[in-house]
């Protein structure tokens, strides 16, 4: 037993490069799972903390539509008890609302300090910005006695310049407020996305005088706070609905679940990638000992100290190297939690990120995952070695035999991994993780082919460039005599490129059904927005005066109007858009259900239309009814089409103005549509209306053109997460085959010496190695594009479809394989530069010496 441990020292001392190089890929796979938790668990604590914030110690909290809730339902909450003689719930009223100071977009939240000292931003100790009682900042005078006195964190009050008694402007959909900062919260996450400010300076700011966003609830505990819940409901107007808190928060994080779990399965395919490079890197510390674990075996060893040693170093080794990816994966979720948040600020809510979260259970899973990746590709290559016959495992002729051997079962296996993907799909229904099981089955086929492939491939290769040259012949037929050294290799490459052709044929092809999309839709020549976070946001209104000098503007033919915001449901908020369009307008939607004519004849009688991802996320069809909250309560609405819209995953409802004014009394609109007489010049229109609003409200005033160029803009960056993670993953795949074949060149030092011997140029060995290396990059191209196709249409048909609920078109081009070719032949070309050089430079007398 010592002379093993001994004999295993040793070789891990004599071949640091190739242990270097394994300890690498591992970290970059586990790393990259880390990274993700951070970057993911950072912006939903951040937004976890603002909501702790904002509602305190609340267990309910009472909401309304998109005009808000009547504040003298408060003053009676608060004046006439819900049951006498037990212990009354506390209230606090809430107005919040998004604002942009200087180029930051924070959220307004109006309070109320004296109206508990409990519950709320005002007071409790969960969310005092100034110490227990919440005296030293809200209870300042300035807080009552200074028109538009604000607070805000310290942070973004250093970010912007701020000091305290300093006065700024604070911008409300396009309109300027004077403000002044009276106070900061020191050192305090939870703020950072926040400005508080009084409850009637946030009304008249919000233009919700005499309304309320909200009001927080808190219930006493036991068999009262469930008899007062009771009477509450009872108590509460048709157009107020009572909600958990917590309930609320959770709600907006599911919004962003699918995206979380999209970038979690990608980190999951740099760990994937990672065990075939470890399993590579422990099969060939394994081929390079064979002779001497084959003497050691004959003068005595067991087969169970030798398996004991070989998984003892694969998992040395997979905990160092898991110790590695959490340090690795700590500096790239810093710089991932950047793209992650601001994806999340683009599609679903604000959220400031100023702190990172690394979670306990990420530090399990990287220690669990580096050292079972280890053990797991370490368990087949050590009980090989252990179960060989001593004799026979001095010979290399048994060790490739069993690799053709395998090669060709695992054809077999691929095939049976590729058809259970496909039942997997087609039994799975809707479920999302059954999805991403296809997808993984679907790339490990790919790895268990290519060893077959590249022997096949290469014995062809050998076959016909062997009547030109005999050279040609020999390192053809050298690849598919050394199975066991180079398939693993092309196989962990070929799964990568595999992901990556199929990743970026799924981002082209939803980069062009969005353009065709945008296409369709921005009909108008001008489209007048209020500026200002959340499109759907009740404060982002266009002002009835500027709307009419707007559309006084020389110029104009025609105009749609539209307003957008976020209606209750007994299934959650919904998105909803109040339409009037023009006869043109009408064209402008492609329905994926319904006869187009017939929806918008039904549309005009008070039927709705609903986007595809909301009609798929809740089961929506033609005919189908859909309960809205209204200002008189649960209303029904029949259901006339289902559109095409990429503009948002959590879908929309459209509804015509007339109808919505009926059911919500709210006349307000938040953006036009503008369409120009003949020969009207864009340009020249657009300064005049700027010259008509300016003074009164600051307008987003953009052509056609310019917002389809803003909309591909946030696709471009919110696409970016996944181009770096499955760069991460070809990483990996590049550096496990640049390990594998760096050990099998310099394991050839022998032959290509004996090659030189005969009459081979320094020059023509290194050309050789490079075209041996660089033919084994293709051949992982090569099985990995129809495998890529394949993985393409799940992440298209299943994976898109059942995460966000949108169809995407497929779109094929060849500039889609060309990053797959620059990575699979500069990997290889890489791979062979230093055996290449080496060979070229080496004495040939002592390399043929060395056997």
């Amino acid at each position: 037993m010592p002379a093993l441990w001994a004999a295993s020292v040793r070789h891990l001392l004599r071949h640091p490069a190739q242990l270097a190089l394994a300890l690498v890929g591992l970290s970059l796979g586990v790393g990259t799972i880390i990274a993700v938790d951070i970057a993911t668990a950072s912006s939903r604590r951040a937004f976890e903390l603002s909501m702790d914030a904002i509602n305190g110690t609340a267990t309910h909290e009472i909401v309304g539509g998109p005009q808000g809730l009547d504040e003298r339902l408060y003053v009676d909450l608060r004046t006439r008890p819900l049951q006498p003689g037990v212990l009354q719930p506390q209230w606090a009223p809430i107005v919040a609302g998004y604002v942009t100071i200087g180029d930051r977009d924070m959220q307004l939240v109006g309070v109320d300090p004296l109206a508990s000292s409990e519950l709320g931003p005002a007071g409790g100790e969960r969310s005092t910005p100034g110490g227990p009682s919440g005296a030293t900042v809200l209870g300042r005078p300035e807080w009552f006695t200074r028109p538009g006195a604000v607070v805000m964190a310290a942070g973004p009050a250093s970010q912007l310049g701020l000091r305290e008694g300093q006065g700024f402007e604070l911008d409300v959909g396009g309109v300027r407020h004077p403000a002044v900062l009276i106070s900061q919260i020191p050192q305090s996450a939870a703020y950072d996305s926040l400005v508080l400010t009084d409850i009637a300076q946030a009304q008249e700011w919000l233009g919700m005088v005499g309304k309320l966003t909200r009001i927080e609830v808190k219930m006493p505990t036991g068999p009262d706070g469930d008899i007062l819940l009771a009477r509450l409901r009872e108590r509460l107007p048709p157009d107020a609905q009572l909600h958990e808190a917590q309930g609320r928060t959770r709600e907006s994080l599911d919004m962003t679940g699918a995206f979380t779990t999209n970038l979690k399965a990608m980190s999951l395919l740099a760990l994937l990638v990672s065990t075939l490079l470890i399993y590579g890197a422990i099969s060939f510390a394994v081929v390079q000992r064979r002779r001497v674990i084959g003497i050691l075996r004959a003068l005595g060893a067991t087969r169970a100290e030798v398996l004991t040693i070989v998984l003892t170093e694969a998992a040395a080794l997979g905990v160092v190297g898991a110790a590695l990816g959490l340090v690795l994966g700590v500096g790239i979720g810093r710089e991932l939690v950047t793209l992650v948040s601001r994806t999340i600020n683009d599609l679903y809510f604000v959220v400031a990120v100023n702190e990172t979260t690394l979670p306990a259970t990420s530090v399990v899973k990287a220690l669990l995952g580096g050292f079972g990746t280890a053990l797991a590709a370490a368990l087949l290559p050590s009980l090989e070695v252990a179960g060989s016959v001593p004799q026979l495992g001095l010979r290399r002729s048994v060790l490739e035999a069993k690799a053709i051997d395998l090669a060709r079962k695992l054809v077999m296996v691929s095939a049976a991994l590729a058809v259970s993907a496909g039942i997997v799909v087609i039994l799975s229904g809707r479920s999302l993780f059954a999805g991403f099981v296809a997808l993984f089955m679907l790339l490990l086929s790919v790895a268990a082919v290519t060893p077959a492939v590249l022997r096949g491939l290469s014995r062809a290769a050998a076959r016909i460039a062997g009547g030109a040259s005999p050279i040609a012949r020999l390192a053809f037929g050298d690849i598919a005599a050394s199975l066991s050294r180079t398939g693993v290799a092309v196989a962990a490459l070929g799964m990568a490129v595999a992901a990556m052709i199929g990743v970026s044929i799924m981002v082209e092809s939803f980069r062009e059904s969005l353009r065709d999309w945008l296409g369709r839709t921005m009909r108008a020549d001008l489209y007048v927005t209020a500026p200002g976070p959340g499109a759907d946001r009740p404060e982002r209104r266009i002002e009835p005066a500027v709307i009419a000098a707007v559309l006084a503007t020389p110029g104009i033919a025609d105009h749609s109007e539209s307003r957008q915001v976020v209606v209750e449901s007994p299934r959650g908020p919904l998105p909803l858009t109040a339409l009037q369009l023009p006869g043109v307008g009408y064209s402008s939607l492609q329905m994926v259900a319904g006869k187009a004519t017939q929806v918008w004849r039904d549309f005009e009688r008070g039927s709705v239309i609903v986007s595809e991802p909301l009609g798929w996320r809740l089961r929506l069809g033609v005919g189908d009814e859909l309960p809205l909250a209204t200002v008189s309560g649960v209303v029904k609405f029949r259901i006339a089409g289902v559109y095409r819209e990429y503009g948002n995953d959590r879908g929309n409802v459209l509804m015509s103005r007339a109808q919505y004014q009926r059911f919500w009394h709210d006349d307000q609109v938040t953006s036009l549509g503008i369409y120009l007489t003949p020969g009207a010049r864009p340009a020249t229109v657009i300064a005049e209306m700027r010259a008509a609003v300016r003074g009164r409200q600051t307008l987003l005033i953009r052509s056609n053109a310019d917002i389809r160029a803003v909309s591909m803009k946030i696709f471009e960056r919110t696409f970016v997460i996944t181009r770096v993670l499955y760069w991460l993953a070809a990483g990996v795949a590049a550096v496990g085959l640049i390990s594998s074949l760096l050990a099998w060149e310099l394991e050839r030092s022998h032959e290509m010496a004996i090659v030189r011997s005969i009459g081979l140029t320094p020059l023509g060995a290194g050309v050789l190695i490079e075209a041996q290396t660089g033919f084994m990059g293709l051949v992982a191209l090569a099985a990995a594009i129809p495998a890529g196709l394949l993985t393409a249409l799940v992440l298209i048909d299943v994976i898109n479809r059942r995460a966000f609920g949108w169809q995407i078109d497929l779109h094929l081009t060849a500039t889609q394989f060309t990053d797959a070719l620059l990575l699979a032949l500069v990997a290889a070309l890489v791979a062979g530069v230093y055996p290449a050089l080496r060979v070229a430079r080496a004495p040939i007398a002592g390399d043929i010496r060395e056997e």
